[in-house]
């Protein structure tokens, strides 16, 4: 007989290696599972005290807590941020707010077209180079820096961009023979558009997530000038305390070991809808972002990824209009989306009524909780009162959740008459 012949001890062993690769990777995520139940209340801890510390940031920077969010999540994954609006919507104050509160080495530098690269990286040892050696002098510049803030990025000089790279990607300055690891984080760059230019366009693909920034909403106004006002005249109260280093380092360890397995197909399915949409996220961005998604399964409390944790795909993509199209064709994949701590995140990157009911039922707990006292008492009613008008202007009777409509009747109580008369509340 002709036919093929098999080898059969090679068979057997190819199957006992399947079948023991297979054995691996369950032992893999078992090990992963069990260290992320090792950490325990230290990861709980630091998710508390990371949510804790957000909220005190949002306090000082009204209507930019998605941003907020966004930037510490690229911190604890280690990714870098992309932060496009017009001038004066605060990203410069916020990213600089958030750099002081994290107890991190930070750089900030304003770029211009002419801004030389030894502005960034540091100048030359004029000593050493009478010796023939190249020798820049990085301390307290960009290379030890461990969050970076460069605005208007995309102005940036070939040699910049090109430096850059090396530090965003590997964590290495190199200069001729001269390298040093660098202990970036992450780098925060901001820009007025996204650059038209191919070359940028390929620079500006290596940071994960681009968050668009606009003006304060109209509602949000008065929270605005009040904030404003106590940062001016410095009476907004007490900064946040810088977060320790350690509640960092602890969520970046844990959220490696998240399972994202139950999680894959769902996100494999979600890229092919953004190709047939002709959303192009390459291949280095799609894995990255799976580093997010863990982290979204992890500061959601679950010790795996499932389609909840979806929503960062929205902030991968480099095009405003684009971003709504993902929202809208996702619609179905997202709706699902939640997360406590990264609550203005989910409600920024879908259309999900769900997370922003589970938002408004948040602050309604939180502010139901107050006992105020009787010089206090007119100014939480107003902002009872205020949260009235954000449901009802969010859901009608028919919509609103079970969870918020319980809010809602305990808010009417406190602001109902001595009369007993229904409140009226306008939206």
């Amino acid at each position: 007989m002709g036919g093929k012949i098999l080898d059969l001890p090679g068979v057997i062993g190819n199957q006992c290696s399947m079948r023991l690769s297979r054995a691996q990777r369950i032992e893999n995520v078992f090990g992963r599972r069990q260290g992320l139940m090792g950490q325990g209340s230290g990861l709980n801890e630091a998710i508390v005290t990371l949510r804790g510390h957000i909220d005190l940031l949002e306090k000082r920077f009204v209507a930019r807590r998605s941003l907020l969010e966004i930037v510490m999540l690229a911190l604890i994954i280690r990714e870098h941020v992309l932060l496009i609006g017009p001038p004066g919507t605060g990203k410069s104050a916020a990213v600089r707010g958030l750099a002081a509160s994290v107890n991190a080495q930070s750089f900030e530098y304003l770029i211009g077209r002419f801004t030389e690269p030894s502005e960034l990286f540091g100048a030359l040892d004029l000593n050493a180079l009478k010796d023939g050696k190249i020798l820049p002098v990085t301390e307290g510049m960009l290379p030890e820096a461990e969050v970076a803030f460069l605005d208007e990025i995309f102005l940036g000089s070939t040699a910049i961009l090109n430096t850059l790279l090396g530090i965003l990607n590997e964590r290495v300055y190199r200069r001729g023979q001269f390298m040093v690891r660098s202990p970036l984080l992450s780098c925060v760059g901001a820009s007025n558009h996204l650059p038209e230019d191919g070359l940028l366009a390929a620079f500006a693909d290596r940071f994960l997530f681009t968050h668009f920034v606009d003006p304060v909403d109209d509602a949000e106004l008065q929270q605005l000038l009040t904030a404003g006002w106590g940062e001016l005249t410095g009476v907004s109260g007490a900064a946040a305390a810088p977060m320790p280093r350690s509640v960092l380092d602890t969520l970046h360890a844990g959220h490696l070991a998240i399972d994202i397995d139950p999680v894959r197909e769902a996100y494999a399915h979600c890229l092919r809808k953004l190709r047939l949409l002709g959303v192009v996220i390459s291949d280095r961005k799609s894995v990255q972002a799976l580093k997010a998604i863990a982290a979204a399964a992890m500061l959601r409390g679950s010790q795996s990824a499932g389609i909840e944790d979806l929503w960062p795909l929205a902030f991968m993509v480099q095009n405003r209009d684009q971003q709504h199209e993902v929202r809208e064709l996702l619609a179905e994949e997202l709706r699902f989306a939640s997360n406590p701590v990264l609550s203005g995140s989910v409600i920024a990157a879908t259309y999900g009524i769900a997370a922003h009911g589970a938002r408004l039922t948040q602050q309604g707990h939180e502010l139901l909780a107050v006992k105020p006292g009787t010089s206090e008492m007119d100014q939480w009613l107003v902002k009872l009162e205020t949260h009235l008008v954000h449901i009802g202007a969010a859901f009608s009777d028919d919509t609103i959740p079970a969870g918020l409509k319980q809010v809602k009747d305990d808010i009417l109580k406190h602001l109902a008459p001595a009369d007993g008369q229904p409140v009226e509340v306008h939206g």
